[in-house]
């Protein structure tokens, strides 16, 4: 039987631990609650006091797959790409939506589906949701910049940024699917430094279930687990897509196919590229015009793959492996047929990560960069404006993370007010070579 004092100085042990972490992540713990009082201060009080009206302001991406997360909770989940919701990502984010889509469907709450609704109700319940789901990636990125020995000053300034920059994901866009993703991938890279390679593997096959963009940065994390580990590695992290696409594929193959493969896109709605003459046309005229970029997106992946071979010769050197992983991930917005202003988040939250590794005035630079590049996605230029302003600042931000001498790597150091030291080196890593 064990004894009073041992467990009272077990649950004591065990609180220490939890404040100690909360410590360790105190700037993501309170950008997170800012995010989320702004976010729905905006949404519910932006309208009537700026705009003179009385409708809420509410993202309309969002309806869509929280529609279809209604179809999983009536165990129809073979149809969620075909019961019209214009669903194109896997079916990931639509689990973390099903339980918050049956509790508002209980109570009657309404939904701005198939119509915008000036005041939905459920988004009283959504919006929170979804801001604090996606505030996961506040807390990713700060773990990754410790594992890089960043030091917690400049983590605060890190989170800052990244929450501005989300900001425009969560609230603006409605596409948390995105921040959940990058946040799962990011921590299996943190455990990939670590060589917990298990884990690794399963948080990223979550991320890809959540929003396949991450598979961008598959290959560089192959290449940091060399050939030995890769095969398992590879079945850990398609395993849970395989599974949630086996239904809707056995049942509706032809809608899920083309919803996954075609990846419809409207170009005279977001902003065009240059390659969007080359994108497949799918029908429609106007504003309706569609045209198919999945097959382009192909050559991003190409390319990613190639960008992961030629990181196995930094697989001792974790800074330049996340350099290689925001690379990666800057290849969608170089390479897209159809651009949207969130698309860009991915990469900015990872280039910033090594960018805090540099001298002051590269950081103080990179951040200007990054905010300016969040607020011009937002704005309509013309094709090549666009285009050229927001990829040429992220361009800006990747030159801005390479380390002066690429043949020395930076020292990686412990800041003393850190809880957890923070190893130059990953024991399962050191002296790695290709």
């Amino acid at each position: 039987m064990r004894s009073p004092i041992g467990g009272a100085a077990a649950l004591d042990g065990i609180g220490r631990g939890l404040a100690a972490r909360l410590r360790r992540r105190s700037w993501p713990l309170a950008v997170t609650v800012v995010s989320l009082v702004t976010g729905m201060a905006y949404c519910l009080l932006w309208g009537p006091l700026v705009r003179h009206t009385q409708s809420w302001i509410v993202p309309w991406d969002i309806w869509g797959a929280y529609r279809s997360a209604h179809f999983i909770g009536w165990g129809d989940l073979g149809n969620v790409y075909s019961a019209g919701t214009a669903l194109v990502t896997f079916p990931g984010i639509l689990i973390l939506f099903t339980p918050v889509a049956m509790l508002t469907g209980t109570f009657g709450l309404s939904e701005s589906f198939p119509y915008n609704l000036p005041h939905p109700t459920t988004w009283l319940v959504l919006g929170p949701f979804e801001i604090l789901i996606s505030c996961a990636a506040l807390f990713a990125c700060d773990a990754l910049a410790e594992r890089l020995g960043v030091g917690r000053g400049r983590r605060g300034l890190l989170c800052v940024a990244e929450g501005v920059a989300l900001w425009n994901v969560s609230v603006i866009w409605g596409h948390p699917e995105d921040a959940v993703a990058v946040a799962l991938a990011v921590y299996a890279l943190v455990l990939a430094f670590d060589g917990r390679w298990n884990g690794a593997g399963w948080l990223f096959g979550a991320a890809l279930a959540t929003q396949p963009v991450v598979v961008l940065m598959l290959p560089v994390i192959l290449a940091l687990a060399g050939k030995q580990r890769a095969l398992p590695l590879l079945v850990r992290v398609s395993l849970p897509s395989l599974l949630l696409l086996a239904t809707p594929l056995a049942a509706e193959f032809h809608a899920t196919a083309h919803a996954l493969v075609a990846q419809p896109n409207f170009p005279n709605v977001d902003h065009r590229t240059p390659w969007t003459s080359l994108a497949p046309r799918l029908g429609g005229s106007g504003q309706g015009l569609k045209v198919a970029a999945g097959p382009g997106r192909l050559v991003a992946v190409v390319l990613a793959c190639a960008v992961g071979w030629w990181s196995r010769r930094w697989r001792d050197r974790p800074e330049m492996i996340v350099l290689a992983v925001a690379f990666t991930l800057a290849l969608r917005c170089f390479t897209e047929s159809v651009m949207v202003a969130f698309y860009v988040w991915p990469v900015l939250a990872v280039a910033l990560v090594v960018v805090m590794r540099r001298s002051p005035w590269r950081w103080a630079f990179a951040v200007g960069v990054a905010l300016a590049v969040t607020v011009c996605s937002d704005f309509r230029l013309g094709e090549w404006a666009w285009w050229g302003s927001v990829n040429g600042g992220i361009v800006l931000l990747l030159g801005a993370g390479i380390p002066s001498r690429l043949r020395r790597p930076l020292p990686i150091t412990t800041n003393v007010a850190d809880a957890a030291p923070v190893r130059d080196h990953p024991p399962a890593l050191v002296g790695a070579r290709p």
